[in-house]
């Protein structure tokens, strides 16, 4: 008979483990800082200047990349204070490609544009698009305008000139995408509506959190739903600041989502992070 052996070795067990999937912090509107773990760094639609007064442009981290989602004023307009900076690469659709380097005077060398529908190897990440479509809430107002009445916001609102264009096709295109990192690790950041189109994109790609649009008409159970459908960890919201406006408690929002997560026995979470604070995502052992 064979002697039998302890299963316990000699030196000692670590007690956890983790390993770094992704650092993220929110700024404003659609803007979130992303870090890699090689410490490669993402922008996503910067709206800093012209929006807060606790937190400047100065004290972003880097910008390898910035993608933009769409360019109306409010997701473009520190684009070129960024480059200057860091001389990243911009990642927008190439629809409008030509007068965002126009109207931020960069290079053309530094003009990433992408079609929809495609596939993108980066070095240091994959990048995967999707048609998206902007929010209607003017349309279901009745407030919305025809292009023969529509001023230059960009101009009344911040006296700057010549952006009228982009603010013209920010309505037109817009551009959902996901992350993958070098160590499988997937983002989704969508925007707009028709949800149900990009969720049946993600019903192939399968990414573990998703930003999300917060359309201030949605429940709490309609985002809870919406996290559900996709089979994300994490959901985090964007373009949620206009609940500063109508005076909505976000946070108090989130948990609402969380409580109905529960009821469901999900083990999906929402999560509003703190603006300008780091945070850590990692895949953990204990």
């Amino acid at each position: 008979m064979e002697r039998k052996q302890k299963a316990v070795f000699p030196t000692p067990y670590k007690e956890r483990e983790e390993s770094e999937c992704l650092w993220f912090r929110y700024i404003y509107c659609q803007c979130y800082e992303l870090k890699l773990p090689d410490g490669t760094t993402i922008v996503t639609d910067p709206f800093i200047s012209g929006a807060v007064d606790d937190f400047t442009v100065d004290e972003l981290t880097g910008a390898d990349y910035i993608i933009l989602n769409h360019t109306h004023f409010d997701h473009d307009m520190d684009v070129r204070r960024i480059w200057d900076r860091f001389h990243g690469r911009v990642i927008c659709q190439k629809e409008v490609a030509m007068e965002v380097a126009r109207f931020f005077d960069i290079p053309y060398s530094s003009i990433y544009a992408v079609g929809e529908e495609c596939t993108y190897y980066l070095p240091e990440f994959t990048l995967q698009t999707f048609h998206g479509l902007h929010d209607n809430r003017k349309a279901r107002e009745g407030t919305d305008k025809r292009p023969s009445q529509q001023d230059d916001v960009t101009l009344r609102r911040f006296q700057i000139e010549g952006h009228h264009l982009l603010d013209q096709m920010g309505a037109v295109f817009m551009m959902n995408w996901v992350m993958t990192t070098r160590q499988n690790f997937k983002v989704a950041f969508n925007a707009g509506q028709d949800f149900e189109e990009h969720a049946r994109h993600l019903d192939m790609v399968k990414p573990n959190i998703m930003i999300r649009h917060r359309i201030r008409s949605y429940s709490p159970r309609e985002y809870a739903d919406q996290c559900e459908r996709t089979g994300v960890q994490y959901i985090l919201p964007w373009h949620h600041s206009n609940a500063l406006v109508t005076g909505e408690d976000l946070n108090e929002y989130m948990e609402q989502v969380n409580q109905i997560l529960e009821e469901r026995h999900s083990p999906a979470r929402a999560f509003n992070p703190e603006p300008y604070r780091w945070y850590k995502l990692y895949l953990g052992i204990e």
